[in-house]
């Protein structure tokens, strides 16, 4: 799958045949039984419905497909759900099988009741007022060839399937995001390392007011992150020791052979990275908390620290 999917069609139409199919069943089902208001998009590169939070996921695997409405509503529907394989965070639909209609209708209406009353992030409140920040980018990307996608709850830029530039407004700081931003000339120094030691490519460009946002140079700036890419600049992995999932992983792994199979095609220091999440937890609670946390990331075959890279 390629990462530069952006919006369920794309998605959809990456397969062929009784796959496609049967994709379009269930996200014509899945439409019809969310809100009008509810957010189509792709997370962990996976079609998605959202409202207040996420109603439910689904994806294509080998012989079946993965619904992943989370681990509250797996409980709560497990006696309607005793035909088809299951884990925490996961139901298994033969792809061979009638789309489950009133078991997915059932669980939307659960998510819907369990979402109603959370508040969505207040950008004003919370963040401090950056509207016309965010004005000012918006007007800036319209004149690139960037793809727009969601990820990590917010939208990045892409370019040939490659982060370029994201952005978010804080309380004291409003932020970009140039996740190549280490081989940028940044002649003027504009731009930070805001986590030393966690971050090797990504650099922040910080404004505490909009007026200090220079649309002339921050163009500059994209276009040159952009030419990183089509260059082929980035900055490569160390090899990592290999290390054996344990415990609770192992269990989950071995427990499902599609979450074994994404697992395993991750690359060395990604496997490396979620052993060590795991395995970093004290308590039992934590780690299954985890484990839940980590699935649709490894299922969407994204790494635990992908966002600082």
């Amino acid at each position: 799958m390629t990462s530069s999917i952006s919006t369920i069609e794309a998605y959809i139409n990456q397969f062929e045949g009784g796959k496609k199919e049967y994709l379009i069943q269930i996200y014509k089902f899945i439409a019809g039984a969310v809100p009008p208001s509810a957010i189509e998009t792709i997370s962990y590169q996976m079609p998605t419905f959202r409202l207040n939070g996420n109603l439910i996921h689904f994806a294509m695997n080998k012989q079946h497909l993965g619904i992943y409405p989370g681990p509250d509503a797996i409980a709560h529907f497990a006696p309607q759900l005793k035909t088809f394989k299951t884990t925490k965070g996961a139901i298994q639909v033969p792809i061979d099988q009638p789309i489950p209609e009133k078991i997915i209708r059932d669980i939307v209406a659960f998510n819907i009741e369990k979402f109603k009353d959370k508040q969505g992030p207040n950008w004003h409140k919370s963040r401090g007022n950056w509207r016309e920040a965010e004005e000012l980018m918006q007007q800036i990307i319209l004149k690139t060839t960037l793809q727009k996608e969601f990820k990590w709850g917010s939208y990045i830029y892409t370019h040939k399937g490659k982060n370029v530039i994201g952005w978010g407004g804080f309380k004291h700081f409003f932020s970009l995001w140039f996740y190549n931003g280490v081989f940028l000339e940044d002649k003027e120094n504009f731009l930070i390392n805001a986590s030393e030691g966690k971050t090797k490519a990504l650099r922040q460009w910080r404004f505490t007011d909009v007026n200090e946002m220079d649309r002339a140079k921050i163009e500059a700036y994209i276009q040159e992150s952009i030419q990183t890419i089509d260059d082929g600049k980035e900055i490569k992995p160390a090899k990592t020791e290999i290390i054996p999932p344990s415990g609770l992983l192992l269990e989950a792994l071995r427990s499902d052979e599609a979450f074994h199979d994404h697992f395993k095609a991750l690359t060395p220091g990604k496997q490396k990275e979620y052993i060590q999440y795991i395995d970093e937890a004290k308590q039992e609670k934590t780690k299954l908390s985890r484990l839940e946390k980590i699935r649709p990331m490894i299922i969407a075959n994204k790494g635990l620290n992908d966002k600082y890279k």
